[in-house]
């Protein structure tokens, strides 16, 4: 593996204009020395589950790069280094810089364009494709409900309010009141709009019908668990005519935790679905 990507061009990182304000992006081209497979853009997730995975998804980038394809990571608004704030976010511009990264990658990339999503960006990707055509979609350890989404960063806040205060705290549903009634909340340093909050829970893979041949979908963890596929074959079965292939993949959560986290066999697992692809 060392060799392709010692001989891999540097990753490009760039800003493209795109209402409202500016996107920062990162391009990594594919390996010269390959002839050029197409184009993947990766979805990233939610709030701090962004940061923690950085590091792995640069890896795999740089993985598929060495197999041939180019690679678009793009910040949506409000989130990284492109402009805005998380608070005025909304779901319909975060899909409009989907749609503006995906043309510019099939304008720069050889051959047919895939979508790569981790967590809420799975979902995201689920929402993008189900509009848009694209030639095949991994998922890496996808929200199936929004709502989940929400719920687990609202836990967020309850976890610091035991913290402080020794006592428990308020429930989901009493912070999502504040939600409404404020208009915006704040927890783990991310405060996100009412109006996202509950486009986000709206959300439910089951009902994402997306417009791609095939599907992949890793889930990390113990091996033995089943329930993760058991999800895997309930959310297929909506999705008439579109090849699932599920896999349990082992490793840490990267979204989570304070330490970088190392995913080897799940890079491993992913570098493999897009070397059979055809080219």
């Amino acid at each position: 593996m060392n060799g392709p990507l010692l001989r891999q061009p540097p990753a490009e990182p760039f800003f493209f204009d795109v209402e409202p304000g500016s996107r920062f992006c990162v391009y990594h081209a594919p390996a010269p020395n390959l002839a050029p497979r197409g184009g993947i853009l990766y979805v990233h997730p939610f709030a701090e589950e962004m940061q923690r995975a950085r590091h792995v998804a640069h890896l795999q980038a740089r993985a598929l790069a060495g197999l041939g394809f180019g690679v678009l990571q793009v910040d949506l608004f409000g989130c990284g280094d492109s402009c805005g704030d998380l608070a005025t976010a909304r779901w319909p511009v975060w899909q409009a810089d989907l749609g503006a990264a995906f043309a510019w990658l099939r304008g720069r990339a050889s051959g047919q364009c895939y979508l790569w999503g981790l967590r809420l960006g799975a979902l995201m990707a689920l929402d993008f494709a189900a509009r848009t055509a694209v030639a095949g979609i991994v998922l890496w350890q996808p929200f199936v409900r929004g709502r989940t989404c929400i719920n687990q960063f609202l836990r967020l806040r309850l976890a610091r309010s035991l913290l402080a205060s020794g006592q428990f705290p308020a429930s989901t549903s009493m912070l999502r009141d504040q939600l409404d009634t404020h208009g915006s909340l704040e927890a783990g340093g991310y405060e996100v709009g009412a109006e996202l909050a509950h486009a986000i829970d709206a959300l439910d893979a089951a009902n994402l019908t997306p417009r791609t041949p095939w599907v992949a979908w890793l889930a990390t963890g113990a091996p033995g668990d089943l329930s993760a596929a058991a999800t895997a074959r309930r959310v297929g079965r909506r999705w008439p005519g579109i090849d699932l292939r599920f896999a349990q993949v082992p490793g840490p959560p990267i979204w989570a935790g304070a330490a970088q986290r190392q995913a080897p066999a799940l890079i491993d697992t992913t570098s493999a679905l897009f070397a059979r692809v055809p080219a």
